[in-house]
């Protein structure tokens, strides 16, 4: 974890934002839009230039294949979505129980992770020897252990194996469902993203874990539409792509974050002081060096600035890539998941480690990050025992059960 308390603010969702907002999915995307006029503004001749006629083809077989996937209704995406959450409430439940010592749970989730691995390399189901290779275990152990951690699993979340299995069974069900019907979503995100650097389908395939991403976190209590929710993500996974594989940007992913920084202040000081900011200046917003901020703008080759035209058709500019301070709708309702998600994380801690972690990174209601010794004041202790009590706290935290709550968060905003 990392201070930043402008991020982690107080932030209250309000749906009416979203009535007349331009950056609203549904203001740019017809759920009812005919999938073969899609198919043809894809496929024209721009189209046709970037992508060239096999990805073009591939392009159509794709949507005459999401074509099959109707779209869902409110009362439908509701439904689904609850399905989906008391699903991952289980699997909250699951590795909490494995976190705090459940040898059986805890060995049940390694065999689970050791499968999901091989899934992701095989892109199939793995046979069970594979699986038990993966998990270093004999394969005549292999379906035993997996029955006996589901069954303390079940018992630790008051299910029966089969209402356990039951809601399982439903929930991936669900998602799989959620997934499918909102692919459209992704192919119209994508499409504002061509030649940049990625073909298109790759770029689908980027929204695409972006949309599994939403689906799984979406919580249908609140009361906006999930395509909402889910622009963001989808966005969110096609911009990070663009920005660590793109041909045309050759930068690292902390560079571009640099430049990101660089970009705002920049931005701010031209506001404030009604000319163009110099390095210096820059530095001293930063709190960097002159010779920091120089040596980030070198990494950059010389011919590129914010205005500079990139991309095939020459037709995109470098600014179009990187992060604006302006926060959408979308991004309003990923920093509430967010906060959400991080007072979940932070309930599983002793009242004063969750005052000094608090305090420590900005998390409070002030949203301002404070020092040891102004911790050590507040809560009449000495400077070494807060610090001794953030050192614990943290590595809690930090165990992999408790991180990947909020991991998905960090990764799409580094």
């Amino acid at each position: 974890m990392m201070p930043a308390p402008s991020f982690y603010a107080d932030a209250e969702f309000d749906p009416s934002t979203l009535e007349h907002s331009p950056t609203s999915p549904e203001a740019e995307f017809d759920p009812d839009q005919d999938l073969t006029e899609l198919e043809a503004e894809l496929t024209g001749q721009a189209g046709m230039r970037a992508t060239g006629r096999k990805t073009t083809d591939l392009v159509r077989l794709y949507l005459q294949e999401i074509g099959r996937y109707r779209l869902l209704g409110r009362d439908e995406e509701v439904s689904e979505a609850q399905k989906v959450q008391r699903y991952m409430k289980l699997l909250e439940q699951r590795n909490a129980a494995a976190t705090k010592g459940n040898a059986l749970i805890c060995q049940y989730v390694e065999l689970m992770d050791a499968r999901d691995r091989l899934v992701s390399t095989l892109t199939h189901r793995p046979s069970l020897e594979r699986w038990a290779a993966e998990a270093n275990i004999d394969v005549a152990n292999l379906k035993p252990l997996l029955a006996e951690g589901k069954q303390h699993w079940a018992k630790a979340v008051n299910l029966s194996v089969t209402e356990l299995d039951q809601v399982q069974t439903q929930g991936l069900s669900a998602k799989t469902r959620m997934i499918n019907a909102n692919l459209r979503l992704v192919v119209s995100v994508a499409k504002k993203y061509q030649n940049r650097g990625l073909e298109l389908l790759d770029l689908i395939q980027e929204g695409t874990l972006g949309l599994e991403r939403a689906v799984e976190k979406f919580d249908p209590t609140k009361g906006y539409r999930f395509s909402t929710y889910a622009y963001w993500w989808i966005r969110q996974g096609i911009t990070r792509a663009i920005a660590t594989q793109s041909r045309t940007i050759r930068l690292p992913v902390h560079i571009t974050e640099k430049l990101n920084k660089i970009k705002k202040a920049q931005r701010k000081i031209s506001q404030e002081k009604g000319r163009t900011a110099t390095i210096e200046d820059i530095a001293l917003e930063l709190e960097m060096t002159a010779v920091q901020v120089r040596d980030v703008l070198l990494r950059v080759p010389r011919s590129v600035s914010l205005e500079t035209k990139v991309g095939k058709e020459r037709d995109t500019e470098l600014g179009d890539l990187l992060e604006t301070e302006e926060i959408t709708p979308e991004e309003t309702l990923m920093r509430e998941s967010l906060r959400r998600d991080l007072l979940q994380l932070l309930a599983d801690l002793t009242t004063r480690e969750r005052d000094v972690i608090e305090m420590r990174f900005g998390l409070g209601s002030d949203g301002h990050p404070y020092s040891l010794a102004e911790i050590g004041r507040a809560l009449e202790l000495s400077r070494e025992r807060v610090r001794q009590i953030e050192a614990k706290a943290l590595q809690k935290l930090r165990q992999p059960k408790r991180r990947n709550r909020v991991r998905d968060y960090l990764e799409s905003l580094n």
